[in-house]
């Protein structure tokens, strides 16, 4: 829920400064725009229903996949490093496959949505 509420904040923020663009007369055309669950976990049943309430409420406007919570994305964040510049032999391999795989999945979707803005497919 708090995670919910920052994006309410965030979503009311950036409501403002758009609404400063268009007043300058800047077209505002954000139909790529989508919500991103990250830290993700699956088995967590609340965040699971939280999740179905966004889904219910934003529909199309959230990726279809979401960002697992990963010691491994955590350990590479502590020496300032991706998922993609680690060695994986520092992790389990079932758990950095599991986080490239989430991960892999978001950036693909993303990627697809800025081809689609730019007109390619």
């Amino acid at each position: 829920m708090l995670d919910v509420m920052s994006m309410s904040q965030f979503l009311l923020m950036l409501g403002g400064i758009l609404q400063s663009i268009k007043g300058a007369g800047a077209a505002v055309k954000l139909k790529w725009f989508r919500y991103l669950v990250t830290r993700y976990e699956p088995t967590d049943g609340p965040q699971a229903q939280m999740i179905g309430f966004l889904q219910a409420l934003f529909n199309n406007r959230m990726l279809k996949n979401q960002m697992v919570k990963s010691t491994a994305i955590s350990d590479a964040g502590i020496t300032k490093q991706t998922l993609y510049e680690v060695e994986k032999s520092q992790f389990t391999r079932s758990t950095y496959e599991r986080a490239i795989e989430s991960l892999n999945a978001v950036n693909s979707e993303i990627t697809a949505l800025v081809h689609k803005a730019w007109g390619r497919k």
